[in-house]
């Protein structure tokens, strides 16, 4: 039986929407990037959103709900969802449908309305049955987004590109000539109240405090995961009690993109909204653009780019030592992992050797997942 993607991918091709190479290609890009087949469509420019709204209805027998709906959903409804339930849920209320005598229904988006005990979740929280539609997840995730006043996920930034991340890519010349580092997609500032500098005496062992997960049984989750949730699992274990942060970035659009990871002193929700340019200087540029591991301080004051992640991740902006390994599939860079140990310690040999290998095996874990996808 073909799952979801896979029978969207099927009526699109049946219906001549795309081509099989187009969907080959927006399959690898699901495995590495995430997202449903529908936004990896979209965002390669294969499809047009509203042609893969109208094929979603037809293909879940759910109504779309339209932009028009999405924007003139209720303030009460909405509060009485609350953000962080409307997000984990992906379901935004449209309205009451009807209103007789004791009975009221409410009209829901779901980015998956075939999840019953998801909708079941909502319909309990808005204590009224509900009327499931169906609307994409990039149009979901803006609409969340905006009526909530949440940061944009960088995950869901539309680039306006129409071609594979993994087969275009600036070059790197080109890049290094912008200096300061801008980027070209980046999420509205997030702010954060700078934390009170620390001297050295007073510095905390938040590596120490955290159990750490063994490096070979690291190593097997990888290599046993069948799907990029649990590879994320596994670089987020490998990160506790190693690092004071770890973090997965992915590379779209020449722009670093948080994905996963762990930091001791935040929390781990400002990873997703994170967006670093491979642009100007940086030990991201220089580890992504010469295919080499990174380690050591940054190699340029006053630090553009590593000053901003420091600030979002630990709430200062002083220099740390730090390890950004590349991870390549068909010999292009689609993650870079970043790791920095205790202040002011430099990074240790042992988490140099291991960060590295962990990329090695990352590669291979990626190519396994987009050769299974693409054969099931």
């Amino acid at each position: 039986m073909l799952g979801p993607a896979m029978k969207l991918g099927a009526l699109l091709l049946r219906n001549a929407a795309i081509g099989q190479s187009q969907l080959d290609a927006a399959l690898r890009n699901q495995v590495l990037f995430g997202g449903r087949l529908g936004t990896n469509l979209v965002e390669l420019g294969y499809i047009e959103l509203e042609h893969l709204t109208e094929y979603l209805e037809e293909l879940t027998g759910f109504p779309a709900a339209t932009a028009e709906m999405l924007e003139q959903a209720p303030h009460d409804l909405l509060a009485k969802l609350g953000a962080e339930f409307a997000v984990s849920r992906g379901a935004i209320p449209l309205g009451v449908l009807s209103s007789e005598a004791n009975s009221v229904t409410v009209a829901v988006a779901f980015v998956d309305p075939f999840d019953a005990a998801l909708v079941d979740d909502v319909a309990i929280q808005l204590g009224a049955p509900v009327a499931p539609y169906i609307v994409p997840e990039l149009r979901g995730m803006y609409f969340l987004e905006r009526h909530f006043h949440l940061p944009r996920r960088a995950r869901f930034i539309r680039s306006g590109g129409s071609a594979s991340a993994i087969d275009t890519q600036s070059a790197p010349d080109d890049r290094r000539r912008v200096q300061p580092a801008g980027g070209i997609v980046m999420p509205p500032r997030f702010t954060l109240e700078p934390r009170r500098r620390r001297g050295s005496s007073s510095m905390p062992a938040y590596a120490s405090q955290v159990a750490t997960t063994p490096f070979a049984e690291i190593c097997q989750r990888i290599d046993d995961a069948v799907h990029r949730d649990q590879i994320a699992e596994a670089l987020i274990q490998f990160g506790r009690g190693r690092t004071t942060a770890f973090i997965s970035f992915m590379i779209r659009d020449s722009n670093a993109l948080g994905w996963c990871g762990y930091i001791a002193r935040g929390a781990a929700t400002v990873i997703p909204t994170l967006s670093l340019p491979l642009a100007g200087v940086s030990a991201f540029q220089d580890a992504h653009d010469s295919q080499r591991v990174f380690s050591g301080l940054p190699p340029c004051v006053p630090y553009p780019v590593e000053a901003a992640l420091w600030l979002a991740i630990d709430g200062e902006t002083e220099p740390v030592e730090m390890i950004v390994a590349p991870v390549l599939v068909k010999q292009r860079v689609v993650t870079l992992l970043y790791a920095q140990s205790n202040r002011p310690t430099p990074v240790s040999n042992s988490l140099l050797d291991e960060v590295t290998a962990l990329a090695a095996r990352l590669t291979d874990a990626y190519a396994r997942l987009i050769r299974d996808v693409k054969v099931s």
